[in-house]
């Protein structure tokens, strides 16, 4: 069941989102997220997610290896957490409607080391 626009969502969760193939280098196809925005952010629409891969050759200064045991896996998710890195070069806004299944959430270590990978990324100090 999709989201409401005003349902609640903490920085940290991790939603599965179908992301359509766009070309390039792009991540596509379904996909755990991370959301970034704020949850003052997150009361409105659209919110700001990091999308999550598996492949940990990908990690560098700001695509961020996190651990499985950084991941809390939601009681309900069939999904298996995996090491993974958050692809922070991919950082994207959407609709909170495309939100999909709960996976869970990072830990307070894990939301801190991606809030690093996009302050690396951007260059804020």
């Amino acid at each position: 069941m999709p989201l409401a626009e005003n349902d609640p969502i903490d920085q940290g969760e991790i939603y599965w989102i179908t992301l359509p193939a766009r070309g390039g280098r792009e991540q596509q196809g379904r996909r755990p997220c991370i959301v970034m925005s704020r949850r003052m952010v997150n009361n409105g629409n659209p919110i700001v997610v990091v999308p999550m891969t598996s492949e940990k050759r990908r990690a560098n200064a700001y695509n961020i290896a996190i651990p499985v045991n950084e991941i809390i896996k939601d009681v309900a998710s069939p999904s298996t957490p995996v090491d993974s890195v958050a692809l922070c070069g991919h950082v994207f806004m959407v609709d909170k409607r495309k939100l999909e299944a709960r996976f869970g959430k990072l830990s307070y270590n894990a939301i801190l080391a991606v809030q690093l990978g996009l302050a690396n990324l951007f260059d804020i100090r």
